[in-house]
């Protein structure tokens, strides 16, 4: 008889303890609340950039207190909310296209060859125009009654129409360093033809940039670009006249998805800047910044006991 009534005893423990149980489990009460860490990024040293590289698209980020995202975070997701680049990429490079090797009359009808250096910039038609006119003149080549070569545009083909205005001018494009490719010219060397002006085969291609992608190892994918994932974190499109600043602040900015920050501690950080073809930009010695901000959910429990 013992033996049953502590056998009901333990059994009723048992119970009493389950019902226990389930009752908090029942009058548990979990919820999230958002959270986002935001910061400003420069490639400006003096605002503590470290190893920018020498033209300017990358830069690193050494966080003194460090970026920490709980573990136990949900939805992790990165977003660029603001971005200031200055249009001033140069499309005329020193040292890879900045070359033009022409063969003509100096001043006193004498036949010369000239390689002028066009300056590093952002140039149009009438820029390169204007510099090669002007490179013609202090090397001495003859500019009275007009320069060795005009360029010009014909706007029904957007090709570039090339005129020599002397019988004995030529230009060299088989070297690898001139701007044949913005000019829309063929790898050959160009002499004067019956039809003057002579239209360059290909269309001009002085647009060498279609939009800016910025990336950052805050993310190991990014956005998706076609197929491809290249740690892009945003996308800043070309709304402003060269020369000035792109200040893109986006309606609706992507959040990528960056579950791996979560339970993570970063002290360094990485962002390049590239162009739409995922080439490191040129920045023409300017600053570039951008505003970003980490989201996530932040769960809680609140609960409530007998």
């Amino acid at each position: 008889m013992k033996a049953i009534l502590y056998m009901n005893s333990q059994i009723t423990i048992f119970l009493l303890n389950l019902f226990y149980i389930v009752y908090n489990i029942n009058n548990r009460m979990s919820f999230t609340i958002p959270e986002e860490i935001s910061m400003i990024v420069s490639s400006d040293p003096i605002n503590g950039a470290a190893n920018v590289s020498p033209d300017g698209s990358y830069f690193e980020v050494q966080l003194q207190d460090g970026l920490k995202i709980p573990k136990d975070a949900l939805n992790v997701n990165v977003s660029v909310e603001e971005a200031t680049i200055w249009w001033s990429v140069p499309n005329i490079i020193t040292g890879q296209n900045d070359k033009v090797y022409i063969t003509g009359p100096d001043t006193n009808d004498v036949i010369q060859n000239y390689v002028l250096t066009i300056p590093q910039g952002l140039y149009d038609l009438a820029g390169i125009n204007e510099a090669i006119a002007r490179e013609l003149e202090a090397d001495g080549a003859k500019i009275d009654p007009e320069p060795l070569i005009t360029l010009s545009p014909d706007e029904a083909t957007q090709k570039v129409q090339l005129r020599f205005n002397y019988a004995t001018v030529s230009i060299d494009f088989t070297q690898n360093n001139t701007p044949r490719e913005i000019l829309g010219f063929d790898a050959q060397v160009y002499t004067p033809v019956p039809d003057n002006p002579l239209l360059a085969p290909n269309v001009a291609a002085f647009n060498q940039v279609n939009y800016f992608l910025i990336h950052s190892d805050l993310t190991n994918k990014g956005i998706r670009f076609n197929n491809n994932y290249n740690q892009t974190i945003g996308q800043v499109l070309i709304d402003v006249a060269p020369g000035s600043q792109i200040v893109s602040k986006p309606f609706n900015p992507a959040r990528i998805n960056a579950p791996e920050l979560a339970g993570a501690t970063r002290t360094n950080l990485r962002f390049w800047l590239t162009d739409d073809e995922d080439r490191r930009i040129n920045t023409n010695n300017e600053y570039w910044t951008a505003r970003i901000v980490i989201h996530y959910l932040k769960p809680y429990v609140v609960g409530t006991g007998l």
